[in-house]
């Protein structure tokens, strides 16, 4: 029965637009997967592409020969690509226009004038402000730090420290941020990233996920406080799940996935420097909002995420292992855009979509087994997006109204645009159109906002006559209660105190 009323609803949402000239969504035949959205009602619905599968390159391609198992790649300030061609064995840096490997490095100077080279490398990250290479060369159990020459700065190794407590050191990812300070996400570590300052002095672990309080969880915690030691060592334990990967923004703020976390609030985190995750108050679900089944895989999946990229306006780009999806989130968490899928064609990725990287429009995912980079370029709607969202986190509400109202004369089922409305109109001050573009979005926070201005404004428009109401509903009050007190005095006594009288006198 719901699912009938949304039909019919949605028919004639469609008709009214069609009667004030929009256009209806019309899904992208260029692309090789199912392009989609999620709509007002949180169903997964058929929408226009905001990106295209333009290329998929290899080794051969880039002339450095075959690619194997990419596992990593970065943009530095220079708009050049790292690749981190793990099952070579070495780092391949790649020109802007993605046309040409320009370098490549598989030997090291080590601090001692001796050779070394990298066994197994899984993450790099090249930093303006220090002007070095940080590699995670899980193979050697280190973290190497490098000039741009190859020269070895220092090699990060298994912390002699109490505050690490684990016996292994198989560095995975590395960010660093403006002051040096390294974050090191590690095999099998639960604990955070770990932290290391710009001299690599181990600090500590930092952003670490919580273990949700799930009821298997707060049972747990009880039958802690009464078991003894021997039935402790023989229980499971519950612990938060580790970081997979992460992405660090100008700002400073570490932006990090957890691929197989329990919890919502974990999945995709914006950690500030004291550790605290400012997305979680945020009432949104990064990925899919519910497991998806895919007709030509005849398969089920559900969401996995095992990168993060943030790009230079704010975007988040989130990929999706499982299934080979890209998910595209502004700076507040609002979905924008899904593409790719799990698929041999074009836009596709197999069992093992590694990274995700940004430079301008184009979005540039790594595959580990078909061992290519896939680039995605923006669509016309897509832009019309991007300028839509860019004016109004800008805070031109007025000028982003036009491209809100493009998008939805191309696609009448993109909620963010109805909510982008309501948005502008709200700061706009037309509280009542607010009110007319939330309740399309299905959206009670954005309807909550305009409601409570549309109130106060009619309240300050009809001053006067609500004064004079109150005031006269006052008056009626006393004078109805002066007279019910005449009225009483002046009523007959009743037999019960005419015989009481009497007694007394």
């Amino acid at each position: 029965m719901q699912k009938r009323v949304k039909a019919i609803a949605s028919a004639l949402c469609s008709c009214a637009l069609l009667m004030t000239g929009t256009v209806l969504p019309v899904v992208s035949a260029e692309e090789h997967y199912n392009v989609y959205n999620y709509d007002r009602w949180t169903e997964a619905t058929p929408s226009q592409a905001g990106y295209t599968a333009t290329r998929a390159v290899s080794g051969q391609d880039l002339g450095c020969g075959d690619l194997n198992t990419l596992q990593d790649i970065f943009r530095d300030s220079e708009n050049q690509f790292y690749l981190v061609d793990s099952g070579n064995d070495r780092i391949v840096v790649v020109d802007e226009t993605f046309t040409e490997a320009v370098d490549e490095y598989t030997t090291f100077t080590d601090t001692d004038g001796s050779e070394t080279t990298l066994s197994v490398p899984e993450g790099i990250f090249v930093s303006e402000d220090t002007g070095f290479m940080y590699i995670a060369d899980t193979g050697n159990s280190r973290l190497l730090v490098t000039d741009m020459d190859g020269n070895v700065q220092m090699s990060l190794t298994r912390p002699d420290s109490t505050l690490y407590e684990n016996e292994t050191f198989k560095p995975q990812k590395v960010v660093v941020d403006k002051a040096g300070n390294i974050y090191v996400v590690l095999n099998n570590i639960t604990n955070g990233a770990a932290l290391f300052n710009n001299k690599g002095e181990f600090q500590g672990y930092y952003g670490a996920n919580a273990v949700e309080a799930t009821a298997e969880v707060v049972a747990g915690y009880f039958w802690n406080l009464i078991a003894t030691d021997e039935m402790r060592a023989n229980s499971s334990r519950n612990v938060a799940a580790g970081i997979t990967n992460f992405d660090i923004d100008d700002e400073g703020f570490v932006f990090t996935v957890t691929q197989s976390s329990s919890s919502e609030s974990d999945r995709v985190k914006k950690v500030n420097p004291s550790g605290v995750n400012l997305f979680s108050g945020l009432e949104v679900t990064f990925g899919d909002l519910a497991s998806l089944y895919d007709a030509t895989t005849n398969q089920t999946f559900s969401t996995k995420l095992v990168d993060i990229d943030v790009d230079d306006i704010g975007r988040l780009n989130c990929l999706d292992m499982e299934t080979g999806r890209v998910f595209q989130y502004d700076e507040d968490g609002n979905l924008l855009f899904i593409m790719g899928s799990r698929s041999d064609q074009l836009g596709g990725f197999s069992l093992q979509p590694t990274a995700v990287e940004t430079l301008g429009s184009n979005i540039y995912v790594t595959d580990g087994l078909k061992h290519t980079i896939t680039i995605f370029e923006e669509t016309d709607f897509g832009e019309i997006v991007h300028e839509a969202v860019g004016l109004y986190n800008d805070g031109y509400y007025e000028e982003a109204l036009e491209p809100w109202y493009e998008v939805l004369r191309r696609d009448g089922n993109y909620r963010a645009a109805y909510v982008g409305i309501s948005s502008a109109l709200l700061n706009k001050g037309d509280y009542e159109g607010a009110m007319k573009y939330a309740e399309l979005a299905e959206s009670s926070l954005q309807y909550n906002k305009a409601f409570e201005g549309y109130r106060s404004e009619w309240l300050d428009a009809n001053f006067t006559w609500v004064a004079i109401v109150v005031i006269a509903l006052i008056v009626v009050f006393v004078v109805y209660r002066h007279f019910r007190k005449k009225k009483m005095k002046k009523q007959p006594k009743n037999l019960v105190d005419m015989l009481h009288e009497g007694e007394e006198e």
